[in-house]
């Protein structure tokens, strides 16, 4: 049973692995750095370490962003990024669960496909019932990044 980081972007929910995650901040002071591509924020400096920060909205065809009060930081396992010091750029997190296999539609891998799709599949979720705790029989849809994509795909772009 997958345990899931949902966060979201543009009014809608995403989530990843939580394994893939070292840690959620609050923002912090970005330094842009001239002449890089629009998806880079720029780098912060997190208790010393130099991170370099993704603007995942932009990765995934989502509009331009907008830094909205309640804006975090998922800061990325090393390991997952080819050992480079990764953040992305999300509206909101809003919770870590375990989530049962049975709640996810897996996504058919096509490889045929010329448009690159960074979705790993759908969760279907419980709504809690405005913080009270209470689930709703109403099924809040999520989408499943597939992280290990989106990050080959920010490495692909960086070569270019």
């Amino acid at each position: 049973m997958p345990e899931i980081l949902e966060f979201s972007l543009g009014g809608n929910s995403y989530a990843i692995d939580i394994r893939y995650t070292r840690e959620i901040v609050d923002p912090l002071p970005v330094t842009s750095i001239p002449r890089t591509p629009e998806y880079i924020a720029g780098m912060t400096n997190i208790r010393g370490e130099i991170t370099t920060l993704i603007w995942l909205a932009r990765i995934i065809g989502l509009s331009s962003p907008v830094a909205p009060k309640s804006q975090k930081f998922i800061i990325l396992v090393p390991e997952t990024a080819r050992g480079d010091k990764i953040g992305l750029i999300v509206d909101e997190v809003h919770s870590v669960s375990p989530v049962p296999d049975s709640d996810i539609e897996y996504a058919e891998d096509d490889t045929t496909k010329s448009q690159k799709t960074f979705i790993k599949g759908i969760i279907r979720l419980d709504e809690d019932r405005a913080g009270t705790g209470q689930k709703e029989h109403a099924r809040k849809l999520v989408l499943y990044l597939d992280i290990d994509k989106v990050l080959s795909h920010i490495f692909e772009l960086a070569r270019r």
